[in-house]
């Protein structure tokens, strides 16, 4: 997205809470417009960590990250009408196991892009169907006095250009795997699934609310869906989500630790 492009979405923005979203995307409290004229003399401090994630028991991922969450977090589908793709951040609702007490992410773990997009997002006006940048403007990380521009002379700096353009490229990505949900469940592939933990120590926790897919049905796709989707991208996130099965371990171990009574 060229800066004159996102100048011309922040431009027209006005400070609003779409009437048609009463329920904001995760994260997100109030999305106001980013405009120039009003946030010319804000800044974004990205040293002020993940704290705003640290409830986050999942977040979307896109359909390119599927092969570097795999590594690190079981990947699941959410349950409803849609099959969003789900980074599994913990085993209990309203606990991230990735985000330190400091607010910082857990070393040598893939931080998911749907977290390094915040606090910018993607509106849609529902009444003139126009798509602007808006932003949760009580985010830790926007202010005043720290951080690097987020204007000069009425246009984006590069740090607001960067932050926006890759906003930009999740949405995509996250429509792609949005849509690669879809059609797993289309061929009935994904199924509900619930997961219970016992801890050692005592006490446990059970995981609901998400779907999987079966590897056995597999065998009912056609030659020529699998072809399809060969041909879309589709059969290494595929695979991707079959291999992160593994990681449940790992969630369960790090689990056990904070359930560990002092």
């Amino acid at each position: 997205m060229s800066e004159s492009s996102i100048s011309s979405a922040m431009a027209q923005a006005e400070p609003v809470q779409p009437a048609a979203a009463p329920v904001l995307p995760l994260f997100f409290h109030k999305v106001v417009g980013i405009n120039p004229a009003t946030h010319g003399h804000l800044k974004i401090d990205r040293s002020t960590g993940f704290g705003f994630a640290g409830a986050a028991q999942s977040v979307p991922i896109g359909i390119g990250e599927f092969d570097i969450v795999a590594q690190h977090y079981p990947i699941v589908f959410a349950s409803g009408p849609i099959p969003t793709p789900l980074a599994l951040l913990g085993l209990g609702e309203g606990h991230n196991l990735f985000v330190e007490p400091d607010g910082s992410w857990r070393r040598d773990t893939y931080v998911p892009a749907y977290v390094r997009a915040f606090p910018f997002i993607f509106v849609e006006d529902p009444n003139s169907k126009t798509v602007y940048v808006g932003m949760e403007e009580s985010a830790a990380c926007i202010g005043p006095d720290n951080g690097q521009p987020m204007f000069e002379d009425g246009q984006p700096t590069p740090a607001m250009s960067e932050s926006v353009n890759f906003c930009l490229a999740f949405r995509d990505n996250l429509t792609a795997a949005n849509t690669f949900g879809r059609a797993l469940e289309a061929q009935g592939l994904l199924e509900e699934e619930e997961a219970t933990v016992n801890y050692t120590s005592g006490g446990g926790t059970r995981i609901r609310g998400f779907k999987v897919l079966k590897p056995e049905r597999l065998d009912r796709l056609s030659d020529e869906t699998f072809l399809d989707w060969r041909r879309r991208g589709w059969i290494g996130p595929l695979y991707a989500h079959l291999h992160s099965g593994a990681r449940w371990g790992r969630l369960i171990e790090l689990g056990a630790a904070q359930h560990r009574p002092a």
